[in-house]
């Protein structure tokens, strides 16, 4: 039951570039989902006179199941095989969003989100473990730079599509829009060639993945992971929600609020191509880690910085550190988990992520709070530079040995 340390892998899995393709189109699915749902279930929850409280408990319950079942997700995803993973996770989701169109009841759409939102993350799962089980592991940093890619530009069309389904058929009837991208994006998946991986472990038990879960915490690589993943979100949540507040403060308008996060997602998008070329050069956790530092500077002079064009410079900062973490990371846990338990080590790190997604804006409200706003940023950024430091102490330490 529990997990072993990295083992030599096999010889690598190698499909046609055609596949490689289609594998990072359908990566994008996860993201672009879960754009379009934020866009239209708070909108939708209001047209059924939804209660205020209502609306943000069913917006939270998309990612409330994956905080707590991401592990099982992975095991399912090491189990049953990346592909058939994916294929059955968004026929799911198309079949449950489709529910949304004929309800009328608020209750059903928090039933409907509940289901597609752990289907969502499932196929999410999937595309990951399936990316990094193909090709050398030298090979990971530049595959899953080109997913993040994919993702990022996945995100920036998904709210145009639905926005336009909505003005046209209006907010009940794009979910019939969303159930059918589900739909096509399992028909992408059935057309992907089949990629397993031997098995490493003698027994995996019958815990659902969270035996194995707890054997991969063992592993300091797999902890240096999860400690990059905090503080990844730990910074851009705190950014995004108090700098546009810092830039209102100081007389800022919308439209430069708008510019600035359109830098940030730039730069974020554009830099993941260049993962494997900085993974080659320092290794995937020390390039994530120093990438994140670049991020946590750009917080702590976020204050300082309140002059055109100054202004931008964080959010480049913090572009680069968002845009080349995601694609490291991914590629660390492949290459610090077992090669049958990628999809359990990758559960794990998605649900330390979406549990930080929880926590990170608590404690930071709580910190700006207590601070003042210009006091926070430094407090966020040298704290977050601390773990680094202190993650990559302890990655160099155990590779050392």
């Amino acid at each position: 039951m529990s997990a072993t340390a990295p083992t030599a892998e096999p010889e690598a899995i190698r499909i046609s570039r055609a596949s490689m393709l289609l594998a990072y189109v359908t990566g994008a699915y996860g993201f672009s989902y879960s754009v379009m749902v934020a866009f239209l279930i708070p909108l939708r929850a209001m047209e059924l006179d939804t209660p205020i409280e209502m609306i943000g408990l069913i917006v939270g319950a998309g990612a409330a199941v994956p905080a707590l079942l991401s592990v099982p997700s992975g095991e399912l995803a090491d189990r049953l095989g990346p592909r058939r993973t994916y294929i059955l996770s968004t026929f799911v989701s198309g079949i449950v969003t489709l529910v949304g169109a004929l309800t009328q009841s608020y209750w059903v759409l928090f039933a409907v989100q509940l289901v597609s939102g752990l289907a969502r993350s499932t196929a999410w799962l999937a595309s990951q473990t399936y990316l990094t089980s193909v090709g050398r592991p030298e090979e990971r940093a530049t595959i899953t730079g080109r997913m993040s890619f994919a993702t990022n530009a996945g995100m920036i069309v998904a709210p145009l599509v639905i926005g336009a389904s909505s003005d046209l058929v209006g907010f009940q009837w794009s979910f019939v829009t969303l159930s059918l991208m589900s739909m096509l994006f399992c028909l992408m998946g059935t057309r992907l060639p089949e990629v397993r991986v031997p098995r490493t472990t003698a027994k995996r038990g019958g815990s659902a993945g969270f035996g194995l879960a707890l054997g991969l915490l063992r592993l300091r690589g797999m902890q240096v992971v999860l400690q990059l993943t905090f503080v990844r979100i730990w910074s851009a949540i705190f950014w995004m929600s108090f700098y546009p507040v810092l830039m209102v403060q100081q007389g800022f308008g919308a439209s430069a609020i708008g510019t600035l996060l359109a830098v940030y997602a730039g730069v974020s998008t554009v830099v993941t191509l260049g993962a494997g070329r900085v993974a080659a050069r320092l290794g995937n956790a020390m390039a994530c880690a120093i990438a994140l530092g670049l991020g946590a500077i750009g917080v702590a002079l976020s204050p300082h910085l309140l002059t055109y064009p100054w202004v931008f410079l964080p959010a480049a900062l913090v572009g680069i550190g968002q845009g080349l973490s995601l694609p490291l990371l991914v590629a660390t846990v492949s290459e610090e988990a077992p090669p049958d338990q990628r999809g359990v080590a990758l559960g794990l790190r998605m649900s330390v992520n979406q549990g930080a997604s929880t926590v990170a804006p608590i404690i930071a409200g709580g910190v700006a709070a207590a601070l003042g706003m210009g006091l926070s940023f430094a407090f966020n950024g040298v704290l977050s530079l601390l773990l680094l430091v202190f993650a990559a102490w302890l990655y160099r330490g155990a590779k050392r040995r």
